[in-house]
């Protein structure tokens, strides 16, 4: 199974301030056995790197900690994607769905490359389940 992997998801996976996207710790077991790939924008690595900042500055994460989490996070088996290919189809998904374009890189990667899209955003997969099905 090819899937992507949103920034709300792998974050996810390091801080839980919310549920983890169904069956994603299932699907990552099997991306370290090579039976699935994991995909994402490079946009996703500067969106996470924002997050961890965010959460240095509300005291919820120490500088260290948050170094140390962008090194695992940087270590996860997923393909990252350039995202300049993928700006033309998520400017019209963004348009058309009423998202932010980052959100609909990740979908543009999915429709192009996926047929499932791992997130903790509703809106987000609320759109993946109209576009991706």
């Amino acid at each position: 199974m090819i899937s992507v992997l949103d920034t709300s998801a792998v974050i996810r996976l390091f801080i839980p301030d919310g549920e983890i996207p169904d069956r994603l710790e299932e699907f990552l077991a099997g991306v370290e056995t090579g039976t699935n790939i994991a995909l994402a924008p490079e946009l996703m690595l500067v969106e996470v790197t924002s997050v961890l900042r965010k959460k240095i500055k509300l005291k919820q994460l120490t500088e260290i900690e948050a170094e140390e989490l962008l090194i695992l996070i940087q270590d996860l088996p997923i393909r990252h994607m350039p995202h300049q290919p993928l700006l033309k189809g998520a400017f019209e998904i963004a348009r058309d769905y009423k998202l932010t374009v980052y959100d609909a890189i990740f979908l543009e990667l999915a429709k192009q490359k996926a047929t499932h899209i791992f997130t903790a955003d509703k809106a987000l997969a609320s759109c993946s389940e109209v576009l991706l099905d």
